[in-house]
């Protein structure tokens, strides 16, 4: 019979305080940054489907050009995979210098008017749009909106609304005729706009429904096991460590006892270098004490090079007791952009004398590069990158169904069945509130260039696969659309694993918030918190398709401290109790990667917790921890001394972002 996971439901900690001593003005941005769109663009080519695959039947979308952007976006420094070279930074072009665009709203301003509660024209063409809200963007009131109609040329326009229509500028005019109602690309499940500012608002809120616990940064320690040889030089080092994850059961997602051992492949490297790779350590199975764990090195050896690196996957056991590794490739040798590729490996093991050891590693192999139809491709990046598009295919995460299909899950970018562009910011169903919401959100990332250049490069998704068979050297049999998109809202939603529970699947996944659209909304989460992390949920009754968001937004998991405390968390990784069908114990790394808190703070192996699966597809952070580096839930493991109080008295951020915290 199952057990309740956990006596209470809200949030209890033991009470405690923590204070930084460290700023992190470069870390928090007070701004949104302009840049201007071009109305020169490079047409990309629709690319199918690979015909060897068997792929569902869809209404394909044509590529809609994307226009090159000026886009300055700092990027908070953060931890989890290194993307450093392929974020945005400043996208240059010719093109920039065109001033015939036709989408220069700079130029065509909107003027708020307040007291009418209409919008009504500018007086001046070269008046600017009021100065935004720090936090919501500029006031827009409108009030109430009908359903729209269709006019004779197709064209959909809005009717009976308090939108001065006479009165509005030609570009607004235009652009609301622009907009789709009716879109009809394949999509999975969009989280929305809406669903975006409802995790921000969250985290901003600091609801203890979603918070991450906060824990005693005087109780953490670095991994021990981090201090080996490092994969590029042999030299011993500190090393961090980030994304992890334990060799797990593909129908149960349980972790694996491997003859009396629980293993973990994890992405390590030396502080402040490029050096991403994946190595391999394990302990006794039900062994709770950090210091016990050993690593068995480098799974792929030494003399490794930046250039070709491994990000992070997960891995099930075969037959033969070898190890199945899925994993993403990354080679960064075009000027150090990362290009992605889910690849397969087969790891041999052995065990003497207490210690498991590497025999040698066979079979390793690229499965997917991107398809260009139902997801991005590098060449299809490529070829309209200006600096400004996030690149992702990556994280692959691999479970059976019932029927013994195995499948992969993993992180992505839509292809031209959905792809990004402009004309997603006139794709209704990107945004998900009510009409009089999205309208106002509409004409905000209209009159914002910032937020409109994301939201045109906007397109994550959480894609999956079918492999041929469950063997060592696996193909890609079939494509589907992705289980999650999110254009014009994000493009980075990265870590995704699936959990079968009570006959569900819940599907998480983790997202920097300040990878999306929402200028205003990141920036808030950064003032008022000093982080921006989240990890976000969907169930369903099926693993292909079907998915819903978790506590209506999607939000699971929020930020609760700032990004460069001690105990700031990241690289969020869900996995079953044992004995429990109403809550997953939550694996992260800990303290944000270079020594951001301090130096010989590493990233270590966060404490995990409890997060409860309400009946009503809700869910609950629980008062309950592990000690650190936990991946097992049991009597022995827990360890509810690491939380403190996370009611924290943060101290009003001055508007240089700095913050002047004390230990």
């Amino acid at each position: 019979m199952n057990q309740q996971c956990g006596a209470n439901h809200f949030k209890m900690y033991k009470k405690g305080k923590m204070w930084l001593c460290s700023s992190i003005a470069t870390l928090l941005l007070l701004s949104t940054l302009d840049a201007t769109a071009s109305a020169n663009t490079e047409q990309v080519d629709d690319q199918p489907a690979n015909d060897q695959m068997e792929t569902q039947a869809d209404t394909p979308h044509s590529v809609v050009n994307v226009p090159a952007v000026n886009l300055q976006d700092h990027i908070p420094e953060s931890s989890g995979i290194d993307q450093a070279s392929d974020l945005p930074t400043s996208a240059t072009s010719d093109a920039n210098q065109d001033s015939n665009t036709t989408d220069q709203t700079s130029d065509n301003a909107t003027q708020i008017n307040n007291s009418t509660d209409k919008i009504s024209p500018a007086t001046d063409q070269n008046q600017e749009v009021p100065a935004a809200t720090p936090d919501q963007g500029p006031v827009i009131p409108l009030d109430a909106y009908s359903q729209s109609s269709q006019s004779d040329s197709g064209n959909h326009v809005v009717v009976n609304h308090d939108v001065d229509l006479q009165h509005l500028q030609p570009v607004d005019q235009a652009a609301l005729n622009k907009i789709d109602y009716n879109n009809a690309a394949p999509a999975g499940s969009r989280w929305t706009y809406h669903d975006f500012r409802g995790v921000a608002d969250s985290l901003v809120d600091r609801d203890q429904r979603y918070a991450v616990p906060v824990f005693d940064a005087g109780k953490i320690e670095n991994l021990p096991a981090a201090y080996s040889r490092d994969a590029q030089t042999g030299q011993y080092e500190h090393l961090d460590i980030w994304d992890s994850w334990p060799v797990q059961n593909p129908q149960t997602s349980e972790v694996v006892n491997w003859h009396g051992y629980q293993l973990v492949m994890a992405m390590m490297g030396v502080p402040n270098q490029n050096d991403n790779h994946v190595y391999f350590l394990y302990n006794r199975y039900n062994d709770s004490d950090l210091s016990h764990w050993q690593n068995a090195g480098p799974i792929f050896g030494y003399n490794a090079s930046p250039l070709s690196q491994e990000w992070s996957g997960s891995a099930i056991v075969n037959p033969d007791d070898s190890i199945q590794m899925f994993y993403t490739q990354v080679d960064t040798s075009d000027n150090n952009s990362n290009h992605q590729k889910l690849a397969t490996a087969t790891v041999n093991l052995s065990e003497h004398d207490g210690n498991v050891v590497i025999n040698n590693v066979e079979n390793n192999r690229v499965l997917f590069e991107g398809d260009g139809h139902y997801y991005q491709s590098y060449p299809q990046w490529r070829a309209t990158n200006q600096g400004a598009d996030n690149i992702a295919l990556r994280d692959s995460h691999v479970v059976d169904d019932a029927d013994g299909s195995r499948y992969l899950i993993f992180e992505g970018a839509t292809g031209s069945q959905n792809y990004q562009g402009e004309h997603q910011v006139y794709n209704w169903k990107n945004y998900g509130g009510s009409d009089h919401q999205n309208y106002r959100d509409f004409f905000i990332i209209l009159h914002n260039q910032d937020i409109k250049s994301r939201a045109s490069w906007a397109n994550a998704a959480i894609g999956i696969l079918r492999l041929s068979d469950q063997g060592k050297t696996p193909t890609v049999a079939q494509l589907y659309t992705p289980l999650i998109t999110a254009n014009m809202v994000s493009d980075e939603i990265e870590r995704p694993d699936v959990v079968k529970i009570g006959g569900k699947f819940y599907l998480f996944a983790d997202t920097r918030l300040n990878r999306g659209s929402n200028d205003y909304a990141w920036q808030k989460a950064n003032r008022v918190i000093g982080d921006n992390v989240a990890m976000i949920g969907y169930v369903s009754d099926h693993l292909t398709d079907g998915y819903q968001p978790l506590n209506s937004t999607g939000v699971v998991l929020t930020s609760s401290v700032p990004i460069n405390w001690r105990t700031a968390t990241y690289s969020y990784y869900a996995l079953p109790v044992a004995g429990h069908d109403d809550c997953v114990l939550i694996t992260a790394y800990m303290t944000n990667r270079n020594y951001v808190a301090g130096p010989g703070m590493n990233s270590t192996w966060a404490p995990s917790f409890l997060v409860r699966l309400n009946p009503d597809n809700t869910t609950t952070v629980l008062s309950h921890s592990t000690k650190q580096g936990n991946w097992i839930w049991n009597a022995d493991s827990q360890d509810d001394s690491l939380l403190v109080s996370n009611d924290i008295d943060f101290p009003t951020i001055s508007e240089d972002g700095a913050m002047g915290y004390e230990f």
